[in-house]
């Protein structure tokens, strides 16, 4: 058969072939060529996906977290005890007097009204103010002090809490101040306090032990004595020996505040 003949007969049984094995788009016909290696080439490219990411960003040019922690999503009043707990103060005690001014604005401009500027619980809404019948009547029935020993026992997420979702006759305060300010706020309530002469109490508070189980430090640190010997026997040869003074415990330094999630 010459080669005319033979490149005849191939051109027929592809075209009798075709409307049987390949849809409109030549789909079913790429794919079925690609399973031969001498026509499969460039079918599996080196270039990624487009949405793929190659190689890592330079750092700092896509943050993944945030520096004063994630804002916290949404909690009523009801929720305070449960959510203060997963809230961590990104200042802890170390803030800067910018943020104390900051939260001294925050204050003065949400917080004085009621609580007063010293955090008094002494503020113009609460005073009382004469009626027209002569008679002084309180404007608010109350205002808790936010410089006393009760407030300087609750931990900062609480305050924060507190900040954002209101409590008692205490509205909500989350839409007006935004969550860096509400921080910011938490630590101009502690200064007040140390202020007024109170140790604010940062973390949750620890829970009471009863006296049957508390030790004391000499407890913990003195071996126990060696047993008394009876009269007219020598003392034990193996009795151990006085375990020597424990070195004063000299606390770490304070640095700055560690980094923030």
């Amino acid at each position: 058969m010459t080669t005319a003949k033979r490149l005849a007969l191939a051109a027929a049984l592809v075209g009798f072939g075709l409307p049987g094995c390949t849809d409109w788009a030549g789909y079913d016909l790429d794919v079925a060529s690609g399973k031969v290696p001498q026509l499969a080439n460039m079918r599996r490219s080196v270039i990624p996906d487009p949405y793929a990411m190659p190689r890592l960003p330079a750092p700092g040019t896509v943050p993944v977290s945030n520096p004063m922690g994630d804002v916290p999503g949404h909690f009523g009043s009801a929720q305070l005890d449960s959510v203060a707990p997963t809230l961590a103060n990104p200042y802890a005690g170390g803030a800067t007097p910018a943020v104390l001014a900051r939260g001294k604005v925050q204050y003065d401009n949400n917080c004085t009204v009621c609580h007063g500027p010293a955090g008094a619980g002494d503020g113009t809404v609460v005073q009382q103010a004469r009626g027209a019948d002569g008679k002084m009547y309180p404007r608010f029935p109350f205002a808790p002090p936010v410089n006393g020993a009760a407030a300087a026992a609750r931990s900062d997420g609480y305050l924060y809490a507190v900040v954002a979702a209101g409590r008692g006759l205490m509205p909500p305060y989350g839409s007006r101040i935004t969550h860096p300010d509400r921080w910011a706020v938490v630590e101009y309530v502690r200064a007040l306090q140390a202020r007024a002469g109170q140790t604010a109490q940062r973390g949750a508070a620890a829970p009471a032990t009863s006296a049957a189980t508390a030790t004391t430090p000499q407890q913990q640190t003195e071996p126990p004595a060696a047993p008394t010997p009876a009269p007219g026997q020598p003392a034990a040869q193996n009795a151990p020996a006085a375990a020597p003074a424990a070195a004063p415990v000299v606390p770490a330094a304070q640095g700055p505040a560690a980094a923030r999630p």
